[in-house]
């Protein structure tokens, strides 16, 4: 049995819009895996297993990931087809994590591929995913409304303003200018993000993801084949999923990621971490939407509950800041679906490396990952990874 997995390769492909994209999905995910073996100086032959991404209700079914495992020439490996809901690109490395510390398997890919590609009536088919109960599916609610719900609760509670959100936006934008995998990169102003259309208040257009195109993989294997391979070593130290239920009346409110916090607090103690503002060095999350950047500093315990929006103005979670977030620009400038869900432990593993596409933080050590989904977004998985060199030893 092997104490740890380690992520050894990464691979990203540029987000874009579906319809400007000139590949197909398979051609995106063989991309994506060609540069996260190469990334990690390893071949495909050596490869023992696959951890492929889908979404039910958006892809057919597992069928369909094993189908594209298949169709990238690796069809001979055993293949693990993982759905876990919006929390899947997250998945594949806890899914990965296991398969290597059990000792069953040396080196394993997980693969996320883009989920909104050829989807044609988008709205209707993720009102399907995230309001799978039937009262709540009559309503037409989708993940947009949900994550409104969330922010208009917060908003009121606490006294957040429409600017406060808006500045969330202008810094992943910044952010995403320095990614040359991001979509959205253009440069918004406080003014210019609140002129963008009202979708469902407090979210404007701009404070909402795009529907992007884009694969990521990683390439996890044991500490034993890391040290053979050619990047410094990314331990996943802890990785953990946490539940709410699924309806609304199940929280306990919806003014804060109470969910996130008890998982965090779990990952945080399996991790050996004491106080995430000093043992942290980066934050790499799933933030489709503004508000939902603020509410995560505060489950994370960065501030106390309200307090985001005075740690976002004082310039800690922007990069050189104590508190690095999201230097990727995440999935509010780029969401690919369950590839945009794997994205944040390949942003984090790069930084760990030190070869962050973007804004890389000097000397950074430990970083936290996460994805979330499902109904109301219910469930939250989150990893703690480091680096493992002899100088962190």
């Amino acid at each position: 049995m092997n104490t740890h997995a380690v992520i050894a390769g990464v691979g990203l492909t540029p987000g874009m819009w579906p319809s400007k994209q000139p590949k197909t999905v398979t051609d995106l995910c063989r991309q994506a895996t060609w540069a996260a073996l190469e990334h990690a100086g390893a071949r495909p032959g050596s490869l023992d297993a696959v951890v492929v991404g889908n979404i039910d209700g958006v892809e057919p079914t597992a069928v369909a990931g094993q189908a594209l495992v298949r169709s990238l020439g690796l069809g001979k490996l055993p293949v693990f087809p993982v759905n876990t809901g919006g929390a899947t690109g997250a998945s594949l490395p806890q899914v990965a994590d296991q398969l290597v510390r059990s000792g069953q398997f040396e080196r394993v890919l997980c693969l996320g591929p883009p989920t909104f590609d050829g989807v044609i009536d988008f709205q209707a088919t993720l009102s399907a995913v995230f309001a799978a109960v039937d009262d709540e599916l009559a309503l037409g609610i989708g993940p947009l409304h949900i994550g409104a719900t969330y922010g208009s609760a917060y908003q009121q509670r606490h006294g957040i303003t429409d600017e406060d959100f808006a500045a969330v936006v202008v810094k992943a934008r910044d952010n995403a200018r320095a990614n040359p995998y991001a979509h959205l990169t253009d440069p918004l102003t406080v003014d210019e993000v609140l002129g963008s259309p009202m979708i469902s208040s407090p979210i404007r257009l701009a404070m909402a993801c795009p529907v992007s195109s884009s694969a990521v993989a990683l390439v996890v294997t044991s500490r034993e084949v890391a040290e053979e391979l050619r990047n410094p070593p990314v331990v996943i130290r802890a990785v953990a999923t946490n539940s709410d239920g699924s309806r609304i009346s199940a929280r306990e409110d919806l003014t804060g990621f109470h969910g996130l916090a008890l998982g965090a607090r779990r990952v945080y103690r399996r991790a050996g971490i004491e106080d995430p503002r000093r043992d942290v060095d980066v934050f790499e999350m799933f933030s489709p939407y503004a508000p939902w950047e603020l509410m995560q500093y505060e489950a994370l315990g960065l501030c106390a509950a309200g307090e985001a929006p005075a740690l976002l103005a004082s310039g800690e979670t922007k990069h050189g800041g104590r508190h690095p977030f999201n230097l990727s620009g995440s999935s509010i400038c780029t969401n690919a679906g369950v590839a945009a869900e794997l994205a944040p432990f390949a942003y984090a593993a790069l930084q760990l490396m030190g070869q962050a596409a973007g804004h890389q933080v000097e000397g950074a050590r430990r970083a936290v990952a996460h994805s979330m989904g499902s109904q109301w977004f219910m469930c939250q998985t989150l990893g703690v990874l480091e680096r493992d060199d002899e100088e962190s030893s």
